[in-house]
């Protein structure tokens, strides 16, 4: 039990910017080892709790089925309905797109069913993110003078992980969480400069350069598939491939 209560407690700490919390894992015998027992732990958590808030939430919702019906009967009562029935194709079009937007409305509504998958998911999420800003502000640190390793910078930034305790509020129906980031920031500050002994100002540097690289990194890939991929989407649109 102590195995499963320990991360939440660490997590816990790094919340509030503990610089102890950063420093137990930077001296943590595997900090790897450690931050991915603390991220999957976090990410399973929060994947259980995702269902129970899909739960409740599906419980607590009108029928979307009733929804639907008594929209429809609305509408069907106003002057243009009488009009669009004497086009029969005009009202097939019409009748296509409306069930078309309502199987979109019932495939994003909450489901306990369609949340089981966040518990794979949500622990994967953290993990990859993890790694990728872990290795790159590892990357950044050391450039900028920072003394840590990749093991210790990789255990100590997975407790930037721990806002996203808060999102364990989204058990209640129609709760939702926004901006995190810069919490989540903060966190990976403390992390980085109690890792890497770092002063204030660099340790904001190599907590912000990973975030502008990789965004840089995303908007050339885009703009390389654009490049790529824009002429053939061209082609098929035209009246498709030759």
């Amino acid at each position: 039990m102590q195995a499963i209560t320990k991360p939440f407690g660490m997590l816990w700490d790094a919340l509030f910017l503990q610089r102890d919390a950063y420093a137990r894992m930077r001296d943590d015998n595997n900090p790897f080892v450690e931050g991915l027992f603390v991220l999957v732990v976090l990410g399973v958590a929060l994947g259980l709790l995702g269902v129970v808030g899909a739960t409740l939430e599906w419980a607590s919702s009108p029928n979307l089925a009733e929804i639907q019906d008594t929209v429809l009967a609305f509408l069907q009562q106003m002057p243009w309905w009488q009009f669009m029935q004497q086009d029969p194709q005009a009202e097939a079009a019409w009748f296509q797109i409306w069930n078309g937007i309502w199987d979109v409305v019932r495939a994003t509504a909450p489901s306990p069913a369609g949340s089981l998958l966040g518990i794979v998911t949500i622990p994967l999420g953290l993990i990859l993110g993890w790694l990728v800003y872990g290795l790159v502000a590892y990357l950044f640190a050391r450039l900028l003078g920072g003394l840590g390793t990749l093991n210790q910078t990789l255990g100590a930034t997975a407790l930037a992980a721990a806002p996203q305790l808060l999102n364990a509020l989204t058990v209640l129906p129609f709760v939702a969480i926004f901006s995190l980031g810069a919490w989540t920031l903060l966190c990976n500050y403390m992390a980085l400069r109690t890792v890497h002994g770092l002063s204030w100002q660099r340790s904001v540097a190599a907590a912000l350069l990973p975030l502008l690289a990789l965004a840089l990194l995303a908007i050339l890939l885009g703009g390389l598939a654009a490049v790529v991929l824009g002429p053939l989407f061209a082609t098929l649109f035209a009246g498709g491939l030759p």
